[in-house]
């Protein structure tokens, strides 16, 4: 909580202006000086002649635009930027798709009704969109307008029945109304080891919630989605993984990607391809090939197995397995693939005598589809957690499935 002296719109102000774009490229350097210790480095900005509240707030946005880089997000050197702004924002690669997306479909202007830091709106003007963005905070709604500069920002509340009845009747069918709606609340639970606010999983709870969002009367609206939302009939959505981890259900209430479902692959900080979802497998594998393949979990999400295993000449390990199979080598950034050291029948100790006989005494375990603790499966193995083969525990035809497997290549 700020200080009762300190207005935080004020310093808002400030942070923008010439003088605070100043103090914030001389607190990076201080903090460079002093090996990133806070405290020299806000004692020596302090006697530059800044006051604390502005020497503090210059210092913030050093310490955020360093978490901003840790977490993928490469914000511009003038960016302003708040730690729940940070929690919720999209993606560089994430946002510049959706954008290249909404351009595609014939969009010229995009209302933003949710523009927070300004994440989706750089990206949204970045592909030559004009955007009108909406942001209830004021101090939030100053960043903006400083991070968005071509954007016209409007510092209002959405929901506010008098606002965007006026703001729709500027679009054209063609154009979109994006929304990114608040899914972790600020004064809220926060995780213990991460200290971010923890997420909120009904869609209702939402800010705005979906049934406001699905009742804008507009033809075409694009929200980004928490990855475990299932949009209802009528709506498209692609579930996008960066680096193996689904961030959001990207939902558009008209064709914007050419599926009523897909998946969308980003790995180390490039689009590597959409999969678009297919009838469901009736094919499974009579037996383990010689490899198995891990397959990104935004293909399982999507319903892009069967499409994905049809396109690769592999088979699911069974109807209630996200691993696939087969006897030839395959390279695809959905997939980790691994050849097949041996299958682990039997009791737990008949697996440690044949893990034995093969000299392993440490693995990494990866449970899919099953309710399995990793921790446990070492446990009821007698092996060490460490790098090296890996156990691969799924779901087979009949019953769980235990494969020792060592990476075909790197793990990415």
């Amino acid at each position: 909580m700020p200080a009762p002296d300190v207005d935080p719109l004020g310093t808002a102000e400030w942070l923008c202006s010439p003088a605070g774009d100043e103090a914030r490229v001389r607190a990076a350097a201080l903090a460079d000086e002093v090996g990133g210790d806070p405290l020299r480095a806000a004692a020596r900005l302090r006697g530059t002649g800044l006051p604390p509240d502005q020497a503090s707030a210059a210092l913030d946005q050093v310490v955020l635009h360093r978490l901003a880089r840790e977490r993928g997000m490469a914000p511009g050197p003038g960016m302003l930027l708040t730690r729940d702004g940070l929690e919720a924002a999209t993606g560089p690669v994430v946002a510049r798709h959706r954008a290249d997306l909404i351009r595609a479909s014939g969009a010229r202007r995009v209302l933003d009704l949710t523009g927070g830091l300004g994440f989706d709106t750089r990206a949204l003007t970045d592909a030559g969109l004009e955007v009108q963005a909406i942001e209830r905070d004021p101090v939030i709604a100053r960043y903006l307008a400083h991070n968005c500069p071509t954007a016209h920002v409007v510092n209002a509340d959405a929901t506010d029945p008098s606002v965007v009845p006026g703001l729709l009747a500027e679009l054209a069918p063609t154009d979109v109304v994006f929304v990114d709606p608040a899914r972790r609340d600020p004064h809220g639970a926060r995780e213990a080891t991460t200290a971010r606010a923890r997420p909120e999983r009904d869609p209702e709870r939402w800010s705005p919630p979906w049934s406001w969002v699905a009742a804008i009367p507009h033809p075409r609206i694009a929200v980004k989605a928490a990855p475990a939302f299932r949009p209802p009939e009528g709506w498209q959505a692609q579930w996008v993984s960066v680096d193996r981890t689904v961030v959001e259900c990207a939902t558009y209430s008209w064709d914007a990607t050419g599926h009523s479902r897909s998946a969308a692959i980003v790995l180390r900080g490039t689009l590597r391809g959409v999969i678009p979802a297919g009838v469901a497998s009736e094919s499974f594998a009579e037996r383990v090939g010689t490899s198995v393949h891990e397959v990104d979990p935004a293909v399982s999400r999507a319903g892009s197995l069967a499409a994905l295993a049809a396109e690769l000449d592999l088979r699911p390990l069974g109807p209630d397995s996200s691993w696939l199979t087969g006897d030839h080598d395959v390279s695809h950034p959905a997939l980790r693939s691994f050849r097949v050291i041996a299958e682990l029948d039997g009791p737990p100790r008949e697996r440690r005598r044949r893990l034995s006989s093969l000299g392993i005494t440490h693995a990494s375990v990866k449970c899919r589809d099953v309710a399995v603790q990793p921790q446990q499966v070492l446990r009821d193995l007698g092996l060490l957690e460490g790098s090296g083969p890996v156990i691969a525990v799924t779901r087979s035809r009949e019953a769980t499935m235990m494969l020792l497997a060592e990476p075909i290549q790197p793990v990415s």
